[in-house]
């Protein structure tokens, strides 16, 4: 059985879509995400795209770690539905829209929208997982109780039940996993990898280094890009926004005091210098012993300045040290620790020709902390400026 995620689109779609499209420490995993305008809409993809089976998630459903989720969620005991049970005392059996799991071939679309319902009467376990109104499964009874819809999933519930199966409640290993941002602020969601990204290094580029035409560049701060633009010639003010103070950090100390010559020993200095822990250089799948050998402070030195100065020789730069030193002498960037689409909102692109994202239009932390229409937003105001 394979199994899809449906993302009902909302406030904090980005914040949701960067807890399951980037694993706990930001690698991309690759997971299927069907976005939808309700319920139903997300459903009939689900079917369309030939899933057997769907997790329903609402925006601002946020998850802490989405490798954990799914070896959990893959190897869950259930009968084909899994959600939040509410019941209160009193009152009708219903789910929590945040995070819902559901074999689709138990059920219809039209069970979304049922109103009159009948159904036999749910048992419940005597423990709940908090409170009085949480049980940890509800099971059919004998009796049929009939009434008028008045919560979420009543009407799976009621096609559950009927087929003689249970319903089983997320468990609190579920929920360690997940948080919803109730008051709509997910500023302190995912802290862990929030201070990750706004102090990892990145040493190279893992994407092609790229040359701008123009003469006024905006730039994050990783790797050699805005390195090789300030020495060009055509280049006349260079401004980097990085979310990342030590990036920030690194940049300010290359261009006050680096004299262009040996850049590995310069980043390998830095790191020591900074007891950094966390660090990019250009490996992304380095094994174990490849990591155990960059430990060495020759191996480390040798690999970076090996890809340095084929970077240089790709792009035909003679001489760096000299154009490096000339530039410092006639030019000043400003470095800045900012998010990217925060500074184009509030500062415009006036006075920029060219723009570099790097990867920050799908990096995780950006997804995190930037809404869709600001997302639109900054599209439309780099519009006009050359796209690297």
């Amino acid at each position: 059985m394979t199994w899809v995620v449906v993302l009902l689109n909302g406030v904090n779609l980005n914040a949701s879509l960067s807890s399951i499209e980037y694993d706990q420490f930001g690698q991309r995993t690759f997971e299927k995400v069907l976005v939808c305008g309700t319920w139903e809409q997300g459903f009939e993809q689900a079917k369309l795209n030939n899933f057997d089976q769907a997790l329903f998630v609402k925006s601002g459903t946020i998850f802490t770690n989405w490798v954990a989720w799914k070896n959990l969620l893959n190897s869950y005991p259930h009968q084909g539905l899994i959600g939040h049970l509410i019941w209160h005392p009193g009152q009708n059996l219903k789910l929590d829209q945040q995070c819902w799991f559901a074999d689709l071939n138990k059920f219809s679309v039209n069970d979304l929208g049922a109103i009159t319902l009948s159904h036999v009467d749910p048992v419940r376990s005597v423990q709940n997982l908090h409170d009085d109104y949480t049980p940890l499964w509800v099971k059919p009874g004998r009796k049929i109780t009939t009434y008028e819809s008045d919560g979420f999933g009543q009407g799976l519930i009621a096609k559950q039940l009927n087929s003689g199966c249970g319903i089983v409640n997320w468990n609190n290993q579920a929920r360690q996993l997940k948080l919803f941002a109730y008051d709509n602020d997910t500023s302190l969601f995912l802290q862990d990898y929030r201070n990750l990204a706004e102090s990892q290094l990145w040493v190279l580029n893992n994407e092609p280094v790229v040359i701008a035409q123009g003469a006024k560049l905006l730039t994050p701060g990783s790797g050699m890009v805005w390195m090789l633009n300030i020495i060009d010639q055509k280049n006349q003010s260079l401004q980097v926004v990085d979310i990342s103070k030590t990036q920030i950090k690194f940049c300010q100390k290359l261009w006050e005091s680096w004299d262009g010559i040996n850049y590995g020993e310069f980043v390998w200095d830095f790191i020591k210098e900074n007891n950094l822990i966390h660090y990019e250089i250009d490996i992304a799948d380095l094994d174990a012993v490849g990591r155990l050998k960059l430990r060495s402070k020759s191996n480390f030195v040798n690999h970076v300045n090996n890809k340095f100065n084929q970077t240089l020789l790709d792009h035909n730069v003679v001489d760096f040290p000299a154009q490096w030193q000339h530039s410092k002498t006639i030019k000043n960037p400003k470095f800045d620790c900012a998010n990217l689409i925060d500074w184009v909102l509030k500062f415009g692109t006036a006075k920029y020709d060219s723009i570099w994202c790097s990867n920050i239009l799908r990096y995780k932390w950006t997804l995190l902390n930037s809404t869709c229409e600001e997302f639109e937003q900054f599209m439309q105001a780099i519009d006009k400026l050359e796209l690297l």
